[in-house]
């Protein structure tokens, strides 16, 4: 493991160790999330996608999330699972910190993911961030993305995301555009449009996508603070 990544797990085990020595533990958000995404042109090629995730605050300032997910992709057969864990700090109201690792498992490939996140409300604006570095045996690489969602009226909500991963000139994109509404205090679904693009090998190719699903939420923020993070949530099928 790089020095750099040692460095970013060293920050993430400093939030827990500086919580657990603040006050009880207390979990203040959770949520279980369900979604399925195809390729517009053979929905053959599909991902589903199951993920729960759990927030324990140690004090007003410092939480510790804890991920764990699953994937299923149709065509290939595939699936894949991930765990992760969250040091978060929350500077104020609107504004949060994390440092992050997670361990990705698709079909005995192993990936170490470190990185660092970032998250910021306005209004009804809702705005979100994250680079990482990628360790794998096939060698080492980066993931990063951004995401902007707009809360509009009747509990409806507009999302814009990119996400990127590039290891050794070979490269993985996603964007995607997703309407959601809450259909109840703790339950929202969704709908979504997007585009996936690999260029591998030299070979370059970009495709749209659908998805769908939903999520149940508990706690005082109504969910956790930061999204998961994966190789596989950019694969909208396979």
């Amino acid at each position: 493991m790089k020095l750099t990544n040692l460095s970013v797990l060293t920050l993430a085990a400093t939030f827990a160790l500086g919580a657990s020595t603040a006050q009880a533990v207390e979990v203040t958000g959770g949520s279980v999330g369900l979604s399925y995404s195809a390729f517009a042109d053979d929905t053959d090629f599909n991902r589903l996608g199951l993920d729960g995730s759990v927030e324990l605050g140690f004090s007003r300032n410092l939480g510790l999330q804890v991920d764990a997910g699953y994937n299923d992709f149709d065509a290939s057969g595939a699936d894949g699972h991930t765990l992760g864990l969250h040091g978060i700090y929350h500077m104020d109201q609107a504004t949060s910190f994390g440092a992050f690792y997670t361990r990705e498992d698709i079909e005995g490939e192993d990936a170490d993911i470190l990185g660092v996140e970032a998250g910021y409300e306005m209004l009804n604006w809702e705005f979100e961030g994250y680079i990482a570095n990628v360790d794998t045996d096939l060698g080492d690489g980066t993931l990063g993305g951004l995401k902007a969602r707009y809360e509009m009226a009747q509990g409806f909500g507009l999302t814009g995301s990119y996400d990127h991963f590039g290891s050794d000139g070979d490269d993985l994109s996603r964007f995607a555009v997703r309407l959601d509404r809450d259909v109840s205090p703790t339950t929202n679904l969704f709908l979504e449009v997007g585009s996936a693009k690999a260029d591998v090998g030299g070979i370059s190719d970009s495709e749209p996508f659908v998805g769908l699903g939903g999520e149940i939420a508990f706690g005082a923020g109504r969910g956790t603070t930061f999204d998961q993070r994966g190789i596989a949530r950019l694969i909208p099928g396979l």
